[in-house]
């Protein structure tokens, strides 16, 4: 192989190594809605608002007979070329349940499905969603501590 070719090889590979395609929110319109379902004898409430600036957010009720248990917010956001989620609790009272929020990053994106994996203290190990039907929508997590967790949803 002569030299002029080698060389050129080895440019295009360097460059075409270093091109990254950035993971958009966008991706993530599936979400958007409103959706429901039970969950050992309460009601959560999920919905996400459509992507906008970079973020996707949703805002999530858990209730009860008794009353409301909790709210989050859960944002997803762009960041350097892939995608970042924080989840934030608060009790009834609206006073926050940990001093900062659980952060998660990326671990597989595909048509209807997202899955990130906690990396701040007391974080869920795994977090997925997925909708795999128009009137169907999954949570899927690890909890730190204790066994897996489903969650099926449906249109509100």
């Amino acid at each position: 192989m002569n030299m002029k070719r080698l060389w050129f090889i080895l440019l295009i590979s360097s460059v075409c190594g270093q091109i990254k395609e950035s993971i958009s929110v966008e991706e993530l319109s599936w979400l958007t809605g409103s959706w429901e379902g039970p969950i050992n004898g309460n009601i959560l409430e999920e919905t996400w608002l459509e992507p906008r600036a970079g973020t996707i957010i949703a805002l999530v009720r858990m209730t009860n007979e008794v009353g409301t248990d909790f709210v989050e917010i859960i944002h997803i956001k762009e960041l350097n070329g892939t995608l970042e989620l924080h989840l934030k609790l608060f009790d009834n009272a609206l006073s926050p349940t940990t001093p900062k929020a659980h952060k998660f990053e990326l671990t597989k994106i595909d048509k209807d499905y997202i899955s990130f994996k906690g990396i701040s203290p007391g974080a869920h190990r795994t977090l997925s969603y997925s909708r795999p039907q128009k009137d169907v929508f999954y949570i899927r997590f690890q909890p730190h501590v204790g066994n897996a967790v489903e969650i099926k949803l449906t249109p509100k």
